[in-house]
């Protein structure tokens, strides 16, 4: 039964992904005094790129072609290790590290397509996205780095129960939370760090690096966009929030907490205004800063 549960709470979250950008970028645009997109826009976008013919930069070679695949495929191996329901089935990969690496390689591979498409905002896209990543890669590590110490190991499922977490751990666990909520709006390009709806040549990052994408590479690439957006926010609650002692209530919980994530993602959004790109290696400092303090809490016993 729990194989069961797992499969379908894979698949419910890999088709709710369209959904859940949806959702982000209509209450954005409420709030914003903008009628805004239908919810399901994002699956007729997909759609009818998929539906278009594909071409690709004259001087690029077959790395720009085949970087959407890859990192669609780190995508959902990141995302089939995540307990949806709660818990895992014996023997099934749910490891933070892989995690951790997986989401790497994903960002590498961004980074290296827009890079081979020649194209100079392809280049410069590129760049940002590794700059910044050399700052959510150290805070995100000090966060989980956290979560291992307090939860006394580094698989994802004995970490999920709060409860779990021993008295001396629950100062530490809070940074923990908040290092992570900083790095969310970070690991998917969104404000403070980037603007996703932007096409200004100045101030894209993740933009840039698609930019030359057209046809099913470009599908590829939103639909990598969105589940990234699924998996960063799952992987957030399936640690850190509640649960339930049962499967489906777990899913149930999880797909709530996800559509609540999305309003709040569309609010904090509407509030706040990209900081300069010198600024960011501030904004992300304080993110590792505050994950590396709770990490040092949890590694010297502290109790409260």
């Amino acid at each position: 039964m729990l194989w069961f549960t797992q499969i379908v709470g894979i698949l419910i979250l890999f088709v709710s992904s369209p959904l859940l950008w949806g959702i982000t970028q209509t209450v954005k645009a409420r709030i914003q005094g903008r009628h805004g997109p239908p919810v399901w826009q994002m699956y007729w976008v997909i759609a009818k790129n998929w539906r278009k013919e594909t071409t690709a930069p004259e001087f690029s070679s077959w790395i720009f072609r085949i970087a959407p695949s890859v990192s669609m495929a780190a995508l959902l191996a990141v995302l089939i290790m995540i307990p949806s329901s709660g818990q895992v089935p014996i023997g099934w990969p749910h490891d933070l590290l892989t995690v951790f690496f997986l989401l790497a390689l994903e960002r590498f591979w961004i980074g290296l397509g827009g890079l081979d498409s020649a194209g100079t905002f392809g280049g410069l896209g590129s760049s940002r996205t590794s700059t910044i990543g050399t700052g959510i890669e150290p805070a995100l590590l000090a966060a989980f780095g956290v979560l291992w110490r307090v939860g006394g190991g580094s698989a994802i499922e004995p970490i999920t129960p709060l409860l779990k977490a021993s008295p001396g751990g629950t100062i530490a666990w809070s940074l923990a939370a908040v290092s992570f909520a900083l790095l969310l709006l970070a690991e998917l390009g969104r404000m403070p760090v980037d603007n996703p709806d932007t096409h200004l040549e100045l101030t894209m990052i993740h933009e840039a690096t698609i930019l030359e994408s057209n046809g099913r590479l470009l599908a590829l690439s939103q639909l990598a966009m969105t589940l990234k957006l699924t998996v960063v926010m799952a992987l957030g609650w399936v640690i850190m929030g509640p649960h339930f002692g049962s499967s489906w209530p777990n899913l149930t919980l999880l797909l709530i907490e996800l559509a609540f994530t999305s309003v709040a993602l569309g609010w904090i959004e509407s509030r706040l205004t990209k900081l300069r790109y010198f600024q960011l290696p501030a904004y992300l400092s304080i993110a590792a800063g505050i994950g590396l303090l709770g990490f040092l809490l949890a590694s010297g016993g502290f109790n409260l």
